[in-house]
Order: C-alpha cells, then structure tokens, then sequence
C-alpha cells in the first residue's frame, strides 16, 4: 500500500518495488522496512490529472437527458399518437444511451421503466436526427402475457428490425451485447 510521506515522496512496502532483476532500483533507498521513491513534478502532475480524470464522469445520456430539448420531446410525445403516454415516464428509472444501425443508419436506444416496477412496465425508444420509434411493454407480475403498444411504427426497416432492436432493449439483450444490433448485417 502507497502512503505519501511529503510532497513528491511516497512509499511503499519494501518488497513492492524490486526489478525483474531482482534488484532494487538505484533511486529507491531503505528506511525503516520501507522504500522511498522521489517522483518528479511531471510524474506527480500526470498522477493528479490522472485521478481527476477519474473522478469527473460526465452525466449519461438517458431520457431524461433527451426530455430536456423541447423539440426532442414534441417528436417524443407525437411518437405515441392516439396511445396514452405513460405517466411513469418522468421520473422513470433510465438506462444509458446505446448506438445502433438501422437501414445503415446510426440510431440511439433509450429504455426506461416505472421506478420499482422495471419488469412489468417499460418503454424503449429507437430514434434519429428524422424518426423516432418506441416500444412500451406492459406485464404483471408471474403472466405469461405481455402487452406489447408499437409505437410509431410504419411499412419501413423498421417494422421488423426496428422492432427487434427495441424488444432486445425490453429483454436486454441489447444492453448485453449491443455490437450484434447493425441492420442491415455486415456481410
């Protein structure tokens, strides 16, 4: 375990550092069963950058995020015509974005569900810059039926590998393995 002594200096348990020689390097002296080593000021800098890298994650791409456009969101709620759009939905427990070809087109998928009720109620949504699809998938509990409300959904690619992209969200089968989702398949 590395334990900082001052500025530039860590140690380190003595049998840490030992080359594949067997031998300690030269810049590593023994102090008191521990090793010192001097790190220099661009070493430490790049450690610094390094760990603040770590611990700035930019925020997912979920619904919520795609929600925040108001053109986005008027060509969300027309995607669902003269169904009823869930009142779950804000709210909903989301998944990150997932990338996929369509037609040999990128598309994004978005899944959400209702917060603790994911298996019974969810909504996967396949989208570009100039078409949007989804899926909302209503069960209960232990039913062998599932409700399946296409939304959006004409005579396209997308009345059959549209609609598998957006059942392998439900299942999660995308989420799994989203490289096996490019329609047309590469040959």
């Amino acid at each position: 375990m590395w334990k900082s002594l001052r500025a530039g200096v860590f140690a380190a348990p003595r049998s840490s550092v030992i080359l594949a020689s067997g031998r300690r390097p030269a810049y590593c002296r023994r102090k008191d069963k521990e090793v010192i080593m001097k790190i220099t000021a661009p070493a430490t800098a790049l450690l610094i950058l390094i760990a603040a890298g770590a611990a700035v994650k930019a925020d997912p791409v979920t619904l919520s995020t795609y929600l925040r456009d108001p053109s986005w969101t008027e060509r969300f709620d027309t995607m669902f015509g003269n169904s009823a759009k869930p009142d779950w939905v804000q709210g909903a427990t989301e998944s990150e974005a997932v990338a996929v070809t369509l037609n040999g087109q990128p598309y994004e998928v978005l899944l959400a569900c209702k917060k603790h009720d994911c298996g019974n109620h969810q909504l996967a949504v396949l989208f570009d810059k100039d078409a949007m699809y989804g899926l909302h998938f209503e069960t209960t509990d232990n039913s062998p039926e599932e409700e399946l409300i296409w939304l959006n959904i004409g005579g396209g690619p997308e009345s059959i590998d549209g609609k598998t992209i957006l059942y392998a969200a439900i299942t999660g089968s995308l989420f799994n393995h989203p490289e096996l989702f490019t329609f047309p398949a590469e040959e």
